[in-house]
């Protein structure tokens, strides 16, 4: 004996969805090129530096960093439920996951706002202090503004010893973190 599960209202009424330029001419726009005359990089540091600022166990800990290149990734949390007698799933949006956030830091030796022959200790011991925060990081860049994020909680970090040379890579895994207002009525 077969009983109906599920009923499905019925589908949409009229012509199908046209996509083909929405009625108006598609219109196209220049990519931006990349700048290869050396020329008019020559004196130039950074683009796009990356801010940070923590409240640690000894105060405030605020860093500007020059060289750095974040990678940003996310995932939206998807709930799948399988209908029995039919192929595939129903897919209900739950919400937005948190952003991976991953960047790549190089340090430099600076001396009386010069850069020095020398290893970067003093540096790294700075920019240490905010990685074991205890607390979530704020952060500032253009490119991390653009999706929207200004704080940070560092999950991990790691670094190779470079000895060569005035520079030293730190790798740094976080996620975004946002303040919140949760409110109940059930008092």
């Amino acid at each position: 004996m077969s009983k109906r599960l599920v009923h499905f209202k019925e589908g949409r009424k009229g012509d199908a969805v046209s996509w083909e330029g929405r009625g108006k001419e598609i219109k196209t726009q220049e990519i931006g090129q990349p700048i290869t005359d050396r020329t008019w990089w020559e004196g130039r540091w950074v683009l796009c530096p990356v801010r940070l600022r923590a409240q640690t166990e000894s105060g405030e800990v605020s860093l500007e960093l020059a060289d750095a290149v974040a990678a940003v990734s996310r995932e939206r949390r998807i709930v799948s439920t399988a209908l029995v007698g039919r192929d595939g799933t129903v897919k209900e949006y739950i919400n937005e996951g948190d952003w991976q956030v991953n960047l790549v830091v190089g340090i430099q030796a600076v001396r009386d706002g010069v850069i020095a022959d020398e290893w970067p200790s003093d540096e790294l011991r700075e920019l240490r202090k905010i990685l074991d925060a205890k607390t979530s990081v704020e952060v500032q860049s253009e490119f991390l503004g653009v999706f929207d994020i200004t704080k940070i909680v560092i999950k991990s970090y790691s670094a190779q010893q470079t000895t060569e040379a005035n520079y030293q890579a730190v790798s740094i895994s976080a996620v975004s973190d946002e303040d919140y207002e949760i409110y109940s009525n059930e008092y």
